[in-house]
């Protein structure tokens, strides 16, 4: 049997960060500010107090940050409680992209657990935007999630089959009545484009800067598959929402996102005697891709030719 690497308190620690707390207090917080931010939002655009292009950006940025609260309850690390995490998690996902529910976006967010920077990665549809795409394939990566979901999610479809009919059908008539009652341009200007300003951010925060250069698959190596960010942490990890620690949410799914930090220190040793993908704050390593290309030169020149 192996020895730990750390003293026993220290093991004890880590496993204590890993499990979920009865309520994440932080990231409940979160919610409450950004589910009041929203509310705010919506009651002066209404009522003409603030622009209504205002609110759009005002929206969209404060739906960026209530993501890591649905991102957390994805991962059942908001709460040890199931309704609890389910009800908050759901919340929060109505007002960010309501056609998603949880058990889709759960499923196919786990999808790219599984296979990221792989050809099975729901995620590439971002990685292999060309330049000129960019704009439009960061702000509507939902649709890919949704037609992954469509082709590989059969199975998913017919455990929840009942669910998902009752859910869909609710939402289309919350959305007509919005309509019929004449409310369609303020649930464009303050739900439909707030939420592409909300997806191109997260395309970028939770999917190209976490795994650039996306040249490594995680079932190939895990610790290259996701990048380590370092620098200027006092900025990157509140504006980040604590992703510059990207690789310890894919080795530690299961650690709520105000942990990683602390997970990675307590950890640091034994991650870092590992090849890992780093990066600086700001910039894109050059070396960084070296050390993946040769990574992929290494691995193919060990594949034999089928005879």
């Amino acid at each position: 049997m192996v020895a730990s690497a750390f003293p026993k308190s220290q093991q004890e620690y880590f496993e204590q960060l890993r499990q979920p707390p009865v309520l994440a207090l932080p990231t409940a917080l979160l919610f409450v500010a950004s589910m009041g931010g929203i509310g705010c939002v919506w009651y002066l655009s209404l009522t003409g107090k603030m622009p209504i292009w205002l609110g759009t950006i005002a929206n969209g940025l404060i739906t960026y940050l209530l993501f890591s609260v649905i991102h957390d309850a994805a991962h059942y690390s908001l709460s040890r409680v199931k309704w609890l995490n389910e009800s908050i998690g759901a919340i929060g996902l109505f007002f960010l992209f309501p056609y998603a529910p949880m058990v889709l976006l759960r499923w196919v967010h786990n999808k790219h657990h599984s296979y990221a920077n792989g050809p099975l990665d729901p995620d590439r549809f971002e990685h292999e935007s060309p330049w000129w795409q960019v704009p439009f394939r960061w702000t509507f990566f939902d649709g890919a999630y949704i037609h992954y979901f469509l082709k590989r999610g059969q199975s998913v479809r017919k455990r929840h089959g009942k669910e998902l009919v009752l859910f869909y059908s609710g939402l289309l008539s919350l959305f007509v009545g919005a309509l019929y009652f004449g409310f369609g341009f303020e649930l464009f200007m303050l739900w439909f484009l707030p939420s592409r300003i909300t997806l191109f951010l997260i395309a970028v925060v939770f999917v190209i800067l976490p795994h650039y250069p996306a040249m490594v698959a995680q079932d190939e190596q895990p610790y290259m598959a996701t990048t380590m960010r370092y620098g200027w942490e006092w900025l990157l990890t509140p504006l980040l929402v604590y992703q510059n620690y990207h690789l310890i949410h894919h080795l530690y799914p299961e650690i709520p996102f105000y942990r990683m930090h602390r997970a990675y220190f307590v950890k640091y040793d034994e991650i870092n005697r590992q090849d890992i993908s780093r990066q600086t704050a700001f910039g894109l390593k050059p070396e960084n891709i070296a050390s993946h290309l040769a990574y992929r030169q290494s691995r193919d020149s060990t594949i034999q030719p089928a005879e």
